[in-house]
Parts: structure tokens; sequence; C-alpha cells
């Protein structure tokens, strides 16, 4: 049985998500970020949420 992880993006406890760059990811929101257009608000948001969850984890 898998540990349940902190999502770097929407912050729930899941089991199912990947780790991309020491950043862990739900399933939800990987789906969510992969079927965003480039043009759409929330794009941009996904992208902030990743910076700043890449900078914690290089300096943790």
């Amino acid at each position: 049985m898998k540990t349940p992880e902190c999502c770097s993006i929407c912050s729930k406890k899941t089991e199912d998500g990947i780790h991309l760059l020491r950043v862990y990811i739900c399933g939800d929101c990987e789906k969510e970020m992969l079927e965003t257009p480039a043009d759409d608000p929330k794009y941009q948001f996904f992208i902030d949420q990743m910076n700043k969850a890449h900078r914690t984890a290089i300096y943790s």
C-alpha cells in the first residue's frame, strides 16, 4: 500500500500521482494540466504552481 502524498498543485493527499522533478502531482491535476490549452488562464496557474513547488523541492 502506498502512502498518500500531498499534491503540489491542489494540496490534496492522494496515492495516485506522479513525481516530476521531485514534485508530486496527483492524477487529477496531471490530467487537467494535460488537457488545459496554453491560452487558458488556468495554464499559467499550473506553471506558477509547478515553479513554486520545484523551487521548494530544490531548497528543502
